[in-house]
């Protein structure tokens, strides 16, 4: 929950203030980084086999039973092995991906695919499946491009298509065993590297047809601990546009020394999208964005528009912005002064104060180098059906908040389901320290936000999106998740766990869930400012600890 109103007003004030003046002498002695020498990291070129199948005349692959297939890719010399898929003739194997590094200096990288049918055990001496039209071969062999001037990679030879796109090869009929198959290869820069990390996002965020759209591309070093990101000056900056999902690319910018660098595109038709992403290089040293791709108007169906896609829905942490277009705050309890029973709410999801407010959250998200070194995984969507949010109440009558009160559209389930951050966002309400100020919080994953208060978006998507529980006194959400806690329910929990963040006992400090005049409820071991579960700052350790797990998990589908 985002800090405070009634009884802690004047904490909030006090707070705000503070943060005022920290972010003041920091833009007063803002120093830009300089990156280490480069340490050669390499790219990541990964072979994912999407389908194997029995094809073409010439009878099938076993006789009297199912194709038993497993199969090896070879990229640049190393080998992945895939075990046996047992009877079936099609298969469409989830795990076939092999990624190997290769140095970025490298102009090409040699890959070759074979597959297998088992039938005397997986010694790769069984029949071995003709997948090219090469009569000198069955294996499929082919050599990428690393570094072509017009898109991210483009691989020739038994096979040849763009990076990107799926690709099929075919046997020859006549040879036996035959089959065909559908792969996919991806090249890409890596996307941190040591003192180098790149932001990449659009304005509008989601434009309508032949709009004027801005790229920009920023430049980072390391972020220090409990302080924003420093620019850093690049040795050069490129944004690439691409209207076929970056298969084919442009290049739309590019400059040499410098922190940020801005191009322009016009958005194309309605129902259309583009693709675009950043590329840093450093001292040799490369950090690309990936690319986003982007929604032009209205998309052909559904009701969750796209925009700012980086990867599927299963392996990416999936933020929804939905508008506050209706006060449900009312009775019982409201504050006597009842402006807030008429604060002011945006008038649907293409108002453009709302696509502003969108834009600053997604800003705010990649102020933190851990969800910008992560940024492959995140997806945004604009929500085309209203919200309604009354903030965090009192129900009671006891002075004490004790309702989350959010109201989301009838068809959140089948439209909206799949988001891991649901978040409303409605415009400025009082100002802190006004009994009326509306404040946020989060709950099941849904979550409120308030146009031009810096910090509650991030702080409630710790919430949301992260699992973090509140680390202030004395009215907040605390908990202590099963894995990985930012806060713990004794201080032996605590002292179990500070040695993991490399802190120390003294780390470990007692705090109150509701009255500071009794014993410790909660303990927690990140600073007690400059943090971002307390005060809306940044990431600490144990912050940064649960926001790597989260990560994680996504990677393997458990977002």
């Amino acid at each position: 929950m985002s800090l405070g109103v009634n009884r802690n007003a004047r904490r909030l004030a006090l707070r705000r203030i503070r943060a005022g003046l920290v972010a003041v002498a920091v833009t007063a002695t803002c120093l830009v980084a300089w990156a280490a020498p480069a340490q050669a990291l390499p790219l990541s070129v990964t072979v994912t086999i999407v389908r194997v199948a029995e094809c073409c005349p010439g009878g099938p692959i076993d006789l009297d039973s199912e194709a038993d297939f497993y199969g090896r890719t070879t990229i640049g010399g190393s080998s992945t092995d895939f075990g046996e898929i047992e009877d079936k003739s099609i298969i469409t194997p989830d795990d076939w991906k092999a990624t190997q590094t290769v140095d970025h200096s490298n102009a090409t990288t040699d890959v070759k695919i074979e597959v297998f049918d088992e039938d005397d055990g997986l010694n790769f001496r069984d029949n071995q499946i003709d997948l090219t039209n090469n009569d000198a071969d069955r294996a499929v062999n082919f050599s990428i491009d690393l570094h072509p001037e017009n898109s991210r990679c483009y691989f020739t030879g038994d096979v040849s298509g763009p990076c990107g796109v799926e690709v099929t090869t075919e046997g020859n009929a006549d040879d036996g065993d035959v089959g065909d198959m559908i792969l996919m290869v991806e090249v890409n820069e890596p996307p941190q590297a040591p003192g180098r990390h790149v932001r990449c996002l659009h304005s509008p965020l989601w434009p309508q047809p032949g709009e004027p759209v801005t790229i920009t591309a920023e430049a980072f070093g390391d972020q220090p601990d409990g302080a924003p990101l420093p620019p850093l000056i690049s040795d050069q900056l490129d944004i690439f546009f691409s209207t076929d999902g970056g298969a084919t690319r442009q290049k739309i910018g590019g400059s040499g020394r410098q922190t940020t660098l801005s191009a322009s595109q016009t958005a194309g038709a309605a129902g259309s999208t583009f693709s675009y992403s950043c590329l840093a290089i450093d001292r040799l040293e490369p950090v690309d964005s990936g690319w986003h791709t982007v929604q032009v108007g209205d998309p052909p169906q559904g009701r969750a528009v796209p925009v700012l896609l980086t990867g599927s829905r299963e392996r990416a942490l999936d933020v929804v912005l939905f508008p506050a277009t209706t006060n449900v705050r009312s009775q019982p309890n409201n504050p006597s002064n009842t402006s807030l029973l008429t604060f002011p709410v945006y008038s649907g999801p293409k108002d453009a104060n709302f696509l502003n407010h969108a834009h600053d959250a997604v800003l705010e998200l990649m102020r933190e180098q851990l969800l910008l070194d992560n940024q492959r995984d995140i997806n945004v969507w604009i929500a085309r059906d209203p919200a309604g949010t009354g903030g965090y109440r009192d129900t009671s009558g006891d002075g004490n908040p004790d309702l989350c009160q959010h109201q989301l559209p009838a068809n959140l389930g089948t439209d909206y389901g799949f988001g891991n951050v649901r978040a409303i966002l409605h415009p400025a309400t009082p100002a802190p320290g006004d009994l009326n100020t509306l404040r946020e919080c989060a709950v099941g994953g849904v979550m409120s936000a308030e146009s031009g208060e810096t910090g509650v978006f991030i702080h409630e998507t710790g919430h949301a999106g992260f699992g973090l529980a509140d680390e202030y006194c004395c009215d907040g959400g605390y908990f202590q998740t099963p894995e990985v806690p930012n806060v713990y329910k004794s201080r032996d929990a605590c002292l179990n766990d500070v040695g993991s963040l490399s802190g120390v006992a003294g780390d470990c400090r007692g705090m109150d869930s509701v009255d500071p005049g009794t014993d410790f409820d909660f303990w927690v071991s990140d600073p007690a400012s400059n943090d971002l579960m307390n005060d809306n700052n940044f990431a600490r350790r144990a912050d940064r600890r649960r926001i790597t797990f989260v990560f994680g998990q996504c990677d393997q589908g458990k977002c």
